[in-house]
């Protein structure tokens, strides 16, 4: 069990983005769920052009998600300098999005900062994964799991592949009896990822 610590109020506004995350995320993904990872296990998401595992509140069911700001309501974000390469997204209290650019990777399930999470943030440098705890019914701020599996420390450190992403595989086959409905023993899954780059052709950088 990851220990969860409470959560904070996050600053909105693009420049919030941009400095928060910026501070906070320790060149890992400042959110890589294990609440979703749980509710996703045994899903991945390979094709670029739909990287982030998430989930759909509406449907019921696990999807694979384009960035959010790849398309704003029509509008394209993306990130060129070599100071802020990595573009990066957050949401208000009031469910807004808000778009910026980061010098720390990122990778966050919107149903967590958008659906259970929005406004908030985790401001300790221990502790810098948004996360929503289902048995208290609110948000918090955990460790990165990856950071501690089995005693094992997983970093990223090659700069081609610098987002460290967290999902979670059934060790019973899901085909089993024993592991219907996403059950069986968990086995996690580390691995590091090439940075989030929009589809070719897609539109104008920030």
């Amino acid at each position: 069990v990851v220990a969860g610590h409470r959560i904070g109020a996050m600053a909105s506004g693009r420049a919030a983005v941009r400095t928060a995350v910026g501070s906070l995320c320790l060149g890992l993904a400042c959110t890589s769920s294990p609440y979703l990872a749980r509710l996703c296990r045994g899903h991945s998401c390979p094709d670029p052009a739909f990287p982030i595992l998430d989930f759909s509140g509406d449907d019921g069911k696990c999807i694979c998600r384009s960035h959010p700001c790849w398309d704003d309501n029509g509008v394209f974000h993306g990130c060129s300098t070599l100071e802020f390469p990595y573009l990066d997204f957050a949401y208000t209290d009031n469910q807004s999005l808000s778009c910026g650019c980061s010098d720390r990777p990122s990778y966050a399930p919107t149903f967590v900062l958008r659906d259970l999470c929005p406004g908030h943030g985790c401001d300790r440098a221990k502790y810098p994964v948004l996360d929503w705890d289902d048995d208290a019914g609110e948000c918090v701020c955990r460790a990165h799991p990856c950071w501690d599996v089995n005693g094992v420390k997983h970093l990223c450190e090659d700069p081609r592949f610098p987002i460290l992403r967290y999902r979670e595989e059934a060790a019973i086959p899901a085909a089993s009896p024993e592991a219907r409905g996403g059950g069986g023993r968990a086995r996690a899954v580390c691995e590091c990822i090439a940075k989030l780059e929009p589809p070719v052709g897609a539109g104008a950088e920030l």
